[in-house]
């Protein structure tokens, strides 16, 4: 017999077990599992091993049951409260970049007037500007997003990296 034949028939197996299956595809699949030995074979075992699995109904203990709940309902607590956390940092972030070049953007033109009565070169006070009036502030800006890092919120309970 061709392989799809058995194929077909351990899928349309696999779902009569499941959700069922239509009459004409039991009709074939009765009709399969009546002509190959190794089909009728797969699906005797299949179906005992499914009725062996009937007799391991478990209940679960309710005490377990109650911790679960609790322990899913605190950790989504945790991701709200996370969650409205993060919006604040975002919101930080926002209004820190926007200072930054507000005032960048008014410190410039007096920085320029000051460097050129010191007569210093202009590579020099831009560099000196972008070191210590951007950069820090910018870094300050971009905390957030490097937060779950430098606070260890990004490891588990052991201490491993996830």
């Amino acid at each position: 017999m061709p392989l799809e034949s058995h194929e077909k028939a351990r899928f349309l197996f696999h779902r009569s077990l499941v959700e069922g299956i239509s009459p004409e595809d039991r009709d074939w699949l009765d009709a399969h599992v009546g002509q190959c030995a190794e089909c009728g074979r797969y699906a005797d075992l299949s179906a005992r091993a499914v009725r062996a699995l009937d007799w391991f109904a478990l209940e679960p203990d309710p005490a377990a049951a109650l911790r679960v709940e609790n322990a899913v309902r605190s950790r989504a607590e945790r991701m709200r409260s996370a969650e409205a956390h993060a919006k604040t940092l975002w919101i930080g972030t926002a209004v820190a970049v926007f200072l930054t070049f507000t005032g960048s953007a008014a410190m410039w033109r007096p920085l320029a007037w000051l460097a050129s009565q010191w007569n210093l070169p202009s590579r020099v006070w831009q560099i000196g500007f972008a070191a210590f009036w951007l950069l820090p502030s910018l870094l300050l800006a971009f905390l957030p997003l490097f937060r779950g890092r430098l606070l260890g919120e990004d490891s588990d309970s052991n201490g491993q990296t996830v």
